[in-house]
């Protein structure tokens, strides 16, 4: 078993890995009460067309979020919720766009947690039946979605902006993709990517890592898995100018609601680093429309908005940002938030009090089991490896690399969204 040290925080990952390729990662707080476990599948919403060897496979959209729902039957009728209610413990899953994860809380029965969630996960009991029954859960699931204004805003604005990348679908996928899921979708798509190489484990809380990577690793010899068929994602090529620069959607809100989406190739930016990448867009669009700005209290102030925020991301070949928010006069603000994020900027004294805050919230975190849970999953999936040297990244900022970020901005591909007031 490796310690990974993580420089200048005073905290280590114990990292191992089981005979069948499974990465297992352990973060240790004595003072917790609990633990938190999560056996994640590099698998998600985005992944419906894949090769294995020769032959192509295409599945409907919310497979992944479908497979999910299914993969908590158990053989002989039982459920996994049914066993962790009566073991006193929480079991969950989340699908996103680009993986699934299944996640245990206890405060007790360690190992027969552990053990379970490992046997439920990986030896799957699907049928035409269980497929047949899922489809009305998951059909009402994805209404609810549909009527959530926030889905409206978040997803339309995706669909604006981009013509063949698939943030654009739901996860559940539409009511017509959930009810023409097959079983052999369902085999397909597990078979092809959950496998123990395409998977990872991490545990977080109040527990012995060397017990929790031998339990695991033993249950894992247990198993039969076969050999890993590295299925190949089909890549899509997405064009840089946007579908829809402007849309406005009815929708049942009490007040307006909008989001600005700007699409820009990520090939513009110097900055070869993600992680580093991403840091200074947060710390840019925090400065420039966070809590704080002068911006938001203005508007604030004059009851122009009753929210505002903001969010940046990696796509494809592609930096995406986003400002979100609720106005009552959507008309008048998106055009004074468009000329503020054309005109951003950060001086020396915002950016080292904007650091600062940043550093001082991520060590905070390490307070929170299920946050640096999620925290590694997030470094696993966004750039392939845990990162041992974040406080070190954040303390290499300088102004000049904010002022290198702002001057490669281009703003030619933008998108708005408005949803209003039902008439």
């Amino acid at each position: 078993m490796k310690e990974i040290k993580l420089q200048g925080l005073n905290e280590t990952i114990y990292y191992d890995v089981a005979e069948n390729g499974l990465p297992i990662m352990m973060w240790v707080h004595e003072k917790a009460k609990g633990y938190y476990l999560t056996l994640s599948v590099k698998y998600g919403s985005l992944d419906t067309e894949f090769q294995i060897q020769n032959k192509k496979y295409t599945v409907p959209n919310g497979v992944a979020h479908f497979l999910e729902h299914l993969n908590f039957q158990e053989k002989g009728g039982g459920d996994a919720q049914t066993f962790y209610q009566q073991n006193g413990s929480d079991v969950n899953a989340f699908t996103t766009f680009n993986y699934t994860s299944y996640e245990v809380y206890g405060t007790k029965h360690l190992r027969e947690n552990l053990e379970h969630l490992v046997e439920f996960v990986m030896t799957p009991s699907f049928s035409n039946k269980m497929v047949q029954n899922e489809k009305n859960i998951i059909v009402e699931e994805n209404k609810m979605d549909l009527d959530n204004p926030g889905n409206l805003l978040y997803y339309g604005t995706f669909k604006n902006m981009f013509k063949n990348d698939k943030h654009q679908h739901y996860i559940t996928g539409t009511k017509e993709d959930i009810l023409k899921t097959t079983l052999d979708d369902i085999l397909n798509a597990y078979q092809a990517f959950y496998h123990p190489m395409n998977m990872f484990f991490i545990a977080t809380g109040n527990f012995n890592p060397y017990e929790v990577a031998t339990i695991i690793k033993d249950k894992m010899k247990e198993m039969d898995l076969g050999e890993w068929k590295n299925p190949k994602r089909k890549e899509l090529r997405e064009p840089i100018k946007v579908q829809k620069e402007y849309e406005e959607i009815e929708a049942n809100v009490e007040v307006p609601k909008f989001r600005i989406g700007v699409k820009i190739p990520r090939k513009n930016f110097k900055e070869k680093n993600d992680y580093k990448l991403r840091l200074l867009f947060t710390l840019l669009l925090n400065s420039n429309f966070g809590a704080t700005s002068d911006i938001y209290e203005e508007l604030l102030s004059k009851d122009l908005i009753v929210s505002l925020g903001f969010e940046k991301a990696i796509i494809g070949h592609y930096v995406c940002l986003f400002l979100n928010g609720e106005s009552k006069y959507p008309d008048e603000v998106i055009p004074i938030l468009k000329s503020k994020l054309m005109h951003m900027a950060m001086d020396e004294k915002t950016l080292m009090r904007k650091l600062h805050s940043a550093i001082a919230n991520m060590v905070l975190s390490f307070d929170d089991i299920t946050e640096v849970n999620m925290n590694l999953q997030e470094q696993i999936m966004k750039y392939g490896e845990l990162l041992d040297n974040q406080k070190e990244i954040f303390e290499s900022i300088k102004l000049a690399d904010i002022k290198e970020v702002l001057k490669e901005l281009n703003f030619k591909e933008m998108t708005t969204v408005v949803l209003k007031n039902k008439i």
